[in-house]
């Protein structure tokens, strides 16, 4: 008799069905699982083997057969673990479960006591199953606040193998999971972030209020030394926290990575800041495996490439297409996947290979050309999708006594300027939704909306004059938006 068990897997960062079909018969004790397995699942073997001997079930003598549905997809992960487990023990049983436990979906990977435990992707595949139709779940106990991120399913948590066999048999043994009580907790700024904001000029702290608020896509250049890596962090930091459905997102594409790490729903914006040695599969996605790329997991957070021009040009020439549509297409197979990737770009770079032109402390000691060469490793069409363009400029004589600021100070002056950030951010969001879920690429005629008519006029002639692109027209229009919603203005005006 075949059993057929419920469960999922992950690929990439998108979540899909198995069904696990059990089928014992007479013939020699083997155990074999087919279906195109990968390596995790093909050591699943040995842990269910265990794992049911030491649950006190019992093994059959004869000959399994696993079979791992659909059989033209490999299956990677251990989530399927507890549904092979409880198929073999549903073979030993000539009376099959009804229906609301036949089609529930079992997710969980076994340890050799037969306890649960957490699985990779878990919100993606309970996602997708939900999405065909699924309503009864059961997951390891401590991901269940993740399931229950989905509505309109039954969540059941189990600790133990033994609990989900006895379940399956029965329907009894295991309590429905209520939603999750964990709040959503606002993430706290770093200190060294505060502690830059506030010791920052004035006009640095402006941009970082305006590129925060605005989460307008930002590169700094300047000498070594001038802060360019600590604002860029500190933008990250004032940015307003997630919305509870960003939230939820961000942590599907964080689970489905093998990065969540928390045990609740956080609002933190995700902060990546990779090596400039990444490639462009580790940077757009891709590679063994199908893994989620740097602008996927930056996916309503920031991205920040510190010493942009050392990264390789073909890799920066990359992330064209997620600057302007916030996705990204991964090419696998015969079909495309297209994943989110709708960041805030920071970047950070010198202004030459030895970092001085500029420098009031340092002769440069690189050629024209040398620094022609250096700063043409940006192409022009990446450039055009940056909305601020800043030159950092160094401190002044500063001394050690400068840095002693009274803490309170401190705390009153960044509480002030996330007030700012959060209030322009919602007035963004409420009349254009500039700033949120839909800030890539709006359409000119909604940009002019945000203009009066000296403006719209105004930014008409020095599209005449400068030559200006309709991107870089679009990007204009933006940060004027941004600077109005700041003063507290709707549309922006001329002054």
């Amino acid at each position: 008799m075949v059993q057929r068990v419920h469960s999922g897997a992950v690929y990439g960062i998108d979540g899909y069905d198995v069904t696990v079909e059990v089928d014992v018969r007479r013939g020699l004790p083997t155990f074999q699982i087919v279906g195109l397995p990968g390596t995790t699942l093909r050591e699943s073997r040995e842990r269910v083997l265990s794992a049911m001997r030491n649950s006190g079930l019992s093994w059959p003598s004869g000959r399994v057969t696993v079979n791992l549905a659909p059989a033209d997809v490999q299956k990677q992960g251990a989530a399927v673990d507890v549904a092979i487990a409880v198929g073999i023990s549903a073979c030993s049983r000539d009376d099959p479960p009804p229906p609301v436990r036949r089609d529930a979906v079992l997710l969980g990977e076994l340890s050799l006591n037969g306890e649960l435990r957490p699985v990779r992707g878990l919100l993606s595949i309970v996602t997708a199953a939900a999405g065909r139709g699924a309503s009864v779940f059961v997951v390891p106990g401590v991901q269940a606040w993740q399931a229950r991120l989905v509505p309109g399913i039954t969540v059941l948590g189990a600790d133990h193998l033994a609990d989900v066999v006895a379940w399956h048999r029965t329907g009894a043994g295991l309590r429905e999971c209520e939603d999750a009580d964990e709040p959503r907790r606002a993430p706290e700024a770093p200190r060294e972030a505060v502690s830059f904001f506030a010791l920052s000029a004035p006009a640095a702290r402006r941009l970082a209020v305006l590129a925060a608020a605005g989460r307008h896509d930002t590169l700094l250049v300047g000498p070594p030394g001038t802060g360019k890596t600590r604002l860029c962090r500190t933008i990250g930091a004032l940015t307003p926290a997630c919305s509870c459905e960003e939230a939820v997102e961000v942590t599907r594409i964080q689970g489905a990575a093998g990065l969540a790490r928390r045990a609740h729903l956080c609002g933190e914006r995700p902060f990546r800041a990779p090596h400039h040695t990444v490639t462009r599969a580790g940077l757009i996605g891709g590679g063994a495996g199908l893994r989620a790329g740097e602008v996927t997991l930056a996916h309503h957070g920031a991205l920040f490439l510190d010493e942009l021009a050392e990264f390789a040009p073909a890799v920066l020439d990359a992330l064209r297409e997620p600057l302007e549509e916030g996705r990204v297409a991964v090419s696998r197979g015969p079909g495309a996947r297209f994943w989110p990737a709708n960041f805030q770009f920071l970047g950070a770079m010198n202004p030459c290979r030895c970092g001085s032109f500029g420098s009031s402390r340092r002769a440069c000691c690189c050629t024209a050309s040398a620094r022609a060469r250096y700063g043409n490793r940006l192409s022009g069409p990446l450039l055009d999708r940056i909305d601020l363009f800043v030159e950092m400029e160094e401190a002044a004589d500063w001394t050690l006594h400068d840095g002693v600021v009274e803490p309170r100070a401190v705390s009153a002056l960044w509480e002030e300027a996330r007030s700012q950030v959060t209030t322009a951010y919602a007035r963004l969001n409420r009349i254009s939704g500039a700033a949120g879920g839909s800030r890539r690429s709006p359409e000119l005629s909604e940009c002019r909306r945000w203009l009066d008519r000296d403006s719209a006029d105004y930014l008409d002639r020095a599209k005449r004059s400068l030559g200006l692109s309709i991107r870089s027209l679009i990007r204009t229009a933006r940060v004027a938006h941004t600077v109005a919603a700041l003063a507290g203005r709707h549309r922006v005006r001329r002054s």
